[in-house]
């Protein structure tokens, strides 16, 4: 079937958190240290996705590939605001997180179906892949103005909308303040810290551990500011990705990635009450249909314009999966506040995960292969 990884070690979660839920040790010491692995976790995925983001190349794709990025995103904001807010009568606040979890796509779930057929080179999935990671960056900062913003609007004042205005100048000037710092770091110390790491040793090992220091230190001091550890990883490694030498450490990377990434994921489906999960059958199915529906339609149609209708509905279907960044988002935010992000909302995003993971490839195979 080609159901991704990160399904696997969701269920293998779910049942983790089933044994576990009776005895109560989802209290103790024990989810702690999984919550701890969770989070680094994170940081080991959004650190990757930067590292592969050339900065550079996600510019020169923008004319191309911005009409397609911009609708899908904007589309996929509005329906998932709309279907939360109205549809299902959730808090502002919680259908702002269901819209931004919405815009993400898990570009690695779709690419595999596309390299498996020999069609990964071709112009149309060349242009999955950009728009895939312009969906990953944009939703990255999406959720770090989420985190500031979410704070003020929990207050509760009744000048809300003034709060959330003061904290949204206050979040943008940070996220100002902390991307030029990661671009002077990126063009200016960055090459001479990992020159200085390369002549102190010759090992591989070392550079992959000094870059990898310097990315928690940066992921750090963008949680110092009010963003989270996931959103200072992600620029972190875009700061080292236009370094070949920073690029290369990320095969060795890689070791680190597959050994933390699983605890995320794992953490997730433990964190979900498989009663929930039951419950939430019904309010998960409306929001696949629109998470799903979206992606399709709010991708399909622009790309009609530079491409054949059978091409534009196969990157459509390839932008519907929702791993990764959607549940990084639903994570976050529910580690500010667990209102926030109730039980059930929890439990019917990850079916929306596990259902687009699977759904998507499944029908994409079955297009590719007629």
């Amino acid at each position: 079937m080609g159901v991704p990884v990160s399904v696997g070690y969701i269920v293998l979660g779910l049942l983790l958190g089933a044994l576990l839920r009776p005895f109560d040790l989802q209290s103790t010491d024990f989810d702690s240290v999984f919550a701890a692995l969770g989070s680094l976790g994170v940081v080991a995925l959004l650190f990757r996705v930067g590292l592969r983001s050339h900065t550079s190349a996600l510019l020169e794709k923008l004319p191309a590939a911005s009409l397609i990025w911009i609708s899908n995103v904007v589309g996929s904001l509005l329906v998932g605001f709309v279907v939360a807010h109205f549809v299902l009568s959730w808090s502002v606040e919680t259908s702002l997180i269901i819209a931004v979890a919405f815009s993400a796509t898990s570009v690695a779930v779709s690419v595999a179906v596309w390299d498996e057929t020999g069609k990964l080179a071709s112009s149309e999935g060349q242009m999955l892949v950009d728009v895939a990671e312009l969906d990953d960056l944009s939703a990255a900062i999406l959720l770090a103005v989420l985190i500031g913003v979410l704070p003020a609007m929990l207050v509760g004042q009744v000048d809300i909308w003034s709060q959330v205005g003061s904290a949204s100048l206050i979040i943008f000037g940070k996220l100002a303040v902390f991307m030029s710092g990661c671009y002077l770091f990126a063009f200016f110390l960055e090459k001479r810290f990992t020159s200085f790491n390369a002549r102190l040793s010759e090992s591989e090992s070392i550079m992959t551990i000094s870059i990898l220091g310097a990315g928690l230190a940066i992921a750090a001091l963008a949680d110092a500011l009010g963003f989270s550890l996931a959103i200072g990883a992600l620029f972190a490694g875009l700061a080292f990705s236009r370094d070949p030498n920073a690029v290369r450490t990320d095969g060795r990377f890689s070791y680190i990635y597959d050994l933390l990434t699983p605890f995320f994921f794992i953490h997730i489906g433990m964190q979900t009450d498989v009663g929930a999960l039951f419950t939430a059958l019904d309010i998960g199915l409306v929001l696949f249909v629109a998470a799903a529906g979206i992606k399709v339609v709010s991708t399909a149609l622009p790309a009609l314009l530079s491409m054949n209708r059978t091409h534009a509905l196969m990157l459509g279907l390839s932008m519907v999966p929702r791993a990764e960044i959607a549940l990084v988002v639903m994570y976050t935010c529910s580690a500010i506040d667990p209102a926030l992000v109730p039980d059930d909302v929890f439990a019917s995003m990850v079916l929306v995960s596990l259902a687009t993971c699977i759904v998507a490839p499944v029908m994409l195979r079955k297009m590719m292969s007629d």
